[in-house]
This record gives structure tokens, C-alpha cells and sequence, in this order.
């Protein structure tokens, strides 16, 4: 029996992690593993969802790179060494003898800034991989009230629509009600195959989102994308990240204050924040989507690094540098 691989897809903001999340979170007694890929030098998605893991699942973080190009072989290798009955090596070996008898299912969050064809085009194409795995879905979020303009400016939002097999139209309640039965026609105009609802914060339930395999025609229509596409994928033109970090206290209201800043003064250039910030009394983090910005607190250990990555289009590093040092940050690098 192979194991079941669903990949999450969705441009930058959309709910990747936070669904990510709420599926560890479930009491459904299935034995998952995430693998998280995320644009950018340092890895904070895998801190977020591991700061939330549920007990028994494991988290495998791949980095520097984008599945939709750098890290493909990786994607390729941690998926054999998940499933390896020998058990592994590593990190993977020591979750995989512990659990004992390894993940019954597979999560993959893909990097908003990827379009998912290459790693779908892994699981149909690689004959090895096919004996240990197969791929039971293709999950794309979409933030509502910024979808119109992403599929207008960016490749990655169209082609995570096209290859999704269940859309969820994440964010609602920051569109007007009356709005969201046309975007949801867009969205099947765009992808008639795919079963499509809308949530807030994610929610949208489990025995609708895994376990049900593809929809009807999903396969035809992942092989004929995968056939259309020529050369190497595209990326939203002038996407960058910076990535900050830091081994001193971060000054916790200062932060906000400066992220505050950064929302009005740059909202549009910042598709997207993410941090894990170590602060007096614990942790503090962060997520933001453009103008919105959300700082949670959480008591006990701190990270002993801070982590802070930005990103979006016409980023100024120099600046963010500066406004980093001065709320206690040390260092910054770039990708």
C-alpha cells in the first residue's frame, strides 16, 4: 500500500501554514508528516507549524529554494526517505522508529511563490516514487480579497489555480458578502474540475479536504498541464525576500510598532510576512498579508534565534536592515 501525498498550493498569504496547522491540530489519530518549502534564506514555516505539531507528527523543512525548481530532487529524496522501511536517516530515521510504522499520510506545503506543476510531475513520472507514494491531492488556497489581482500580476496564482483539485477560497470575511458568489464563479470558470468551498481562517473540514483522492478528471488535467508547459517555470518579476535574524532579545512593542509602519508605508510592495521573534517572557509570532498584520504571543522559551522573513516586490534591504537593528536585530541576509 502506498501512502497518500496531498500537496497545499497557494500564493503568498493565502493560508498555507495555517491549514497546515489546523490538519495537525484535528484529532483524527492519523500519523501525518509535513514537509514545508517556503521562498526564502531562512525557514519559518517549519518553526510555525512545529511551535502548533501535534503529538506523533513530524515536520521536515526544505530550504534555499523553491520545489518548482532548486530543491526538486530533494522533494524527490525526503518523500523516499519518509517512507523507507528501513527507517531513514537522520532527523527522518529518529522520527520514523519512534513512530513506528512512519506517516500514514503526507502533507506537502509548497512556497507561495512556486507553481505546483513540477512536483505533481514527480509523483506521475517518477516510476520508484509511484511504489511508495501516490499523490491523493492537490489543495490551492486563495486569499479572497486579493485573488483578482494576483492572477493579473503574477504567473504562480493562475497556474496553482489550474492545477488544484480542491480550491478554497480562504479569507472570506475580508471581502464583502455580496462578492464572494462571483469570485467563487471565477474560480470555476477558471477550474471547472475542482471542488471549490470558501473558509475563514482555513476551516474547511478534513473529510472533505484528504482521504478522498483526486476529483473526477484531475489526473487528465494534471498530465495535459504538465505536457503544455515548456521550459522553466516562471516567477513573479521582482520577487525577493529578505530574510532577518537575530541571537538578542527583540523589543516586543517595537516590533509592532515598526511592522505597523512597514503595513501603511508599504503594503503593496509586501506580499508577505513571517516571523518567529524571541521577546521578554516568550515567543511572539508573526504573520502578515500585505496590510494585515497578526502578532500572537506565546509564553515559555522563546526561539533561541529570532527569525524574521519579508516578502515582496521592490523591497529596499537596507532599510529593512536598519529598521531591524533598531528594534534589537542583528543581522539580515538576502535571497
Amino acid at each position: 500500500m502506498t501512502t497518500p501525498v496531498t500537496l497545499i498550493s497557494g500564493f503568498l498569504g493565502s493560508g498555507k501554514t495555517t491549514l497546515v496547522q489546523r490538519i495537525l491540530e484535528e484529532s483524527h489519530g492519523v500519523r501525518c508528516a509535513v514537509i514545508v518549502n517556503e521562498f526564502g534564506a531562512l525557514g519559518v514555516d517549519g518553526d510555525l507549524v512545529v511551535r502548533r505539531e501535534a503529538e506523533g507528527s513530524a515536520v521536515v523543512e526544505l530550504a534555499n529554494g523553491c520545489i518548482c525548481c532548486e530543491i526538486q530532487e530533494d522533494l524527490r529524496e525526503t518523500l523516499a526517505q519518509l517512507t523507507d522501511p528501513g527507517g531513514g536517516r537522520g532527523l527522518v530515521g529518529r522520527w520514523l522508529r519512534r513512530s513506528e510504522g512512519g506517516p500514514e499520510r503526507i502533507l506537502v506545503e509548497a512556497s507561495g511563490a512556486a507553481s505546483p506543476g513540477p512536483a505533481v510531475q514527480t509523483f506521475l513520472l517518477d516510476a520508484g516514487l509511484a511504489e511508495r507514494v501516490h499523490l491523493d491531492g492537490v489543495v490551492t488556497l486563495l486569499h479572497a480579497a486579493k485573488i483578482e489581482a494576483q492572477l493579473e500580476e503574477t504567473e504562480e496564482a493562475g497556474t496553482q489555480v489550474a492545477y488544484a483539485d480542491r480550491l478554497v477560497l480562504n479569507h472570506s470575511d475580508r471581502v464583502e458578502a455580496e462578492r464572494l458568489p462571483a469570485l467563487m464563479d471565477m474560480m470555476r470558470s477558471l477550474n471547472p474540475l475542482a471542488a471549490i468551498r470558501h473558509s475563514e481562517r482555513a476551516v474547511v473540514p478534513l473529510d472533505w479536504l484528504l482521504g478522498k483522492g483526486p476529483t473526477e478528471g484531475a489526473g487528465e488535467r494534471w498530465q495535459q498541464l504538465g505536457e503544455e508547459a515548456v521550459g522553466p517555470p516562471a516567477h513573479t518579476s521582482g520577487l525577493r525576500s529578505v530574510s532577518l535574524s537575530s541571537e538578542e532579545e527583540i523589543d516586543r512593542d517595537a516590533t509592532l510598532m515598526w511592522l505597523e509602519f512597514l503595513s501603511r508605508r508599504r503594503g503593496q510592495e509586501l506580499m508577505r510576512a513571517k516571523g518567529v521573534l524571541r521577546v521578554r517572557g516568550g515567543a511572539l509570532l508573526i504573520q502578515g498579508v500585505y496590510q494585515w498584520l497578526e502578532a500572537t504571543d506565546e509564553p515559555g522559551d522563546g526561539p533561541r534565534v529570532s527569525q524574521l522573513v519579508l516578502i515582496g516586490r521592490g523591497l529596499d534591504p537596507e532599510e529593512l536592515l536598519r529598521g531591524w537593528r533598531a528594534i534589537g536585530g542583528a543581522s539580515a541576509s538576502l535571497s
